[in-house]
Protein backbone atom coordinates (compact mmCIF):
# COMPACT_ATOMS: atom_id res chain seq x y z
CA UNK A 1 0.00 0.00 0.00
CA UNK A 2 1.16 3.52 -0.76
CA UNK A 3 0.29 6.66 1.15
CA UNK A 4 0.48 9.95 -0.76
CA UNK A 5 1.17 13.30 0.89
CA UNK A 6 0.95 16.50 -1.11
CA UNK A 7 2.91 19.53 0.09
CA UNK A 8 1.55 22.95 -0.87
CA UNK A 9 3.66 25.46 -2.77
CA UNK A 10 4.35 27.33 0.46
CA UNK A 11 5.81 24.95 3.05
CA UNK A 12 6.51 27.39 5.86
CA UNK A 13 5.79 27.72 9.58
CA UNK A 14 2.28 28.98 8.89
CA UNK A 15 1.35 25.65 7.28
CA UNK A 16 3.53 23.44 9.50
CA UNK A 17 0.67 22.18 11.68
CA UNK A 18 -1.19 20.89 8.62
CA UNK A 19 1.88 19.10 7.25
CA UNK A 20 2.66 17.67 10.68
CA UNK A 21 -0.88 16.27 10.95
CA UNK A 22 -0.65 14.74 7.46
CA UNK A 23 2.55 12.99 8.57
CA UNK A 24 0.97 11.72 11.78
CA UNK A 25 -2.00 10.40 9.80
CA UNK A 26 0.33 8.73 7.28
CA UNK A 27 2.26 7.03 10.07
CA UNK A 28 -0.99 5.59 11.39
CA UNK A 29 -1.50 3.76 8.08
CA UNK A 30 0.53 0.91 6.61
CA UNK A 31 2.80 1.16 3.59
CA UNK A 32 5.36 3.36 1.92
CA UNK A 33 4.85 7.09 2.32
CA UNK A 34 5.33 9.10 -0.89
CA UNK A 35 5.58 12.87 -0.65
CA UNK A 36 4.86 15.17 -3.58
CA UNK A 37 7.06 18.27 -3.18
CA UNK A 38 7.33 19.17 -6.86
CA UNK A 39 5.27 22.34 -6.46
CA UNK A 40 7.13 23.74 -3.43
CA UNK A 41 8.38 27.23 -4.25
CA UNK A 42 8.78 28.56 -0.70
CA UNK A 43 10.02 26.55 2.27
CA UNK A 44 11.55 27.13 5.67
CA UNK A 45 13.23 24.96 8.28
CA UNK A 46 9.91 23.81 9.75
CA UNK A 47 9.31 21.90 6.50
CA UNK A 48 12.72 20.22 6.62
CA UNK A 49 12.36 19.38 10.30
CA UNK A 50 8.95 17.79 9.81
CA UNK A 51 10.17 15.63 6.93
CA UNK A 52 13.29 14.60 8.88
CA UNK A 53 11.10 13.64 11.83
CA UNK A 54 8.80 11.67 9.53
CA UNK A 55 11.76 9.78 8.06
CA UNK A 56 13.02 8.92 11.56
CA UNK A 57 9.61 7.81 12.84
CA UNK A 58 8.98 5.70 9.75
CA UNK A 59 12.43 4.09 9.92
CA UNK A 60 11.81 3.08 13.53
CA UNK A 61 8.96 0.89 12.30
CA UNK A 62 10.78 -0.37 9.19
CA UNK A 63 8.82 1.82 6.80
CA UNK A 64 10.05 3.88 3.89
CA UNK A 65 9.47 7.53 3.06
CA UNK A 66 10.23 8.76 -0.47
CA UNK A 67 9.86 11.99 -2.38
CA UNK A 68 7.94 11.51 -5.66
CA UNK A 69 10.54 13.64 -7.43
CA UNK A 70 13.84 15.22 -6.44
CA UNK A 71 13.62 18.27 -4.22
CA UNK A 72 12.82 21.41 -6.23
CA UNK A 73 15.23 24.34 -6.41
CA UNK A 74 13.68 26.20 -3.46
CA UNK A 75 14.11 23.18 -1.19
CA UNK A 76 17.62 22.43 -2.45
CA UNK A 77 18.65 26.02 -1.76
CA UNK A 78 17.17 25.85 1.75
CA UNK A 79 19.00 22.60 2.49
CA UNK A 80 22.26 24.15 1.32
CA UNK A 81 21.80 27.39 3.30
CA UNK A 82 20.85 25.51 6.45
CA UNK A 83 23.91 23.26 6.24
CA UNK A 84 22.00 20.01 5.78
CA UNK A 85 23.98 19.08 2.68
CA UNK A 86 27.42 19.66 4.20
CA UNK A 87 27.26 16.32 6.01
CA UNK A 88 24.62 14.58 3.92
CA UNK A 89 24.76 10.81 3.94
CA UNK A 90 24.10 8.77 0.81
CA UNK A 91 20.66 8.02 2.31
CA UNK A 92 19.98 11.76 2.68
CA UNK A 93 21.00 12.41 -0.93
CA UNK A 94 18.82 9.53 -2.06
CA UNK A 95 15.86 10.94 -0.15
CA UNK A 96 16.17 14.59 -1.20
CA UNK A 97 17.63 14.21 -4.70
CA UNK A 98 17.07 10.58 -5.67
CA UNK A 99 20.77 9.87 -5.27
CA UNK A 100 22.56 12.84 -6.73
CA UNK A 101 23.15 16.14 -5.04
CA UNK A 102 21.70 19.03 -7.02
CA UNK A 103 24.31 21.31 -8.55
Amino acid sequence: MEIELHVASSAVMRSAADLRQQCIDALAEEGTIHIDVAGVTDADLSFVQILCALRTAAAETGREVRLRSPAPAAVAALLERAGFLAAATPQDLDFWFHGERAQ
